[in-house]
């Protein structure tokens, strides 16, 4: 009786040890949801870089939704800063070409301030 007692004890300890895996990543989800609107807001969808990174991260978010779900939540999160990095490039791909923008109306207004004189 006493060896099943322990076995009992034993089976138990596995099975609440097994399922005690990573917390869901919900804080790192509404970080990386909110790099994506950023990247979004900036106007990464207008570069072809910007917009390829941004679809990156978006899929990544949907598949770490889906691992959540799964309480895979170890590979969620490795998901989500994958895709919170994607977003990121995204978003400098979008400052990269306002800024070439920016140039290029100052170098056309260089230009008529020459012709002026």
């Amino acid at each position: 009786m006493k060896v099943l007692g322990s076995a009992v004890v034993v089976l138990v300890m596995g099975i609440v040890l097994g399922c005690g895996g990573a917390p869901p990543p919900v804080d790192l989800l509404a970080s990386t949801e909110g790099a994506i609107r950023g990247a979004e807001e900036a106007g990464a969808a207008k570069d072809p870089q910007g917009a390829l990174h941004l679809k990156l991260a978006k899929e990544e978010v949907t598949e770490a939704k889906a691992l959540m779900d799964d309480d895979d939540n170890e590979i969620a999160q490795r998901k989500l800063r994958r895709a919170e990095a994607d977003a990121e490039v995204a978003h400098a791909y979008a400052e990269k070409a306002a800024t070439l923008e920016e140039a290029s109306e100052a170098v056309k207004d260089l230009q008529k301030v020459k012709k002026g004189k």
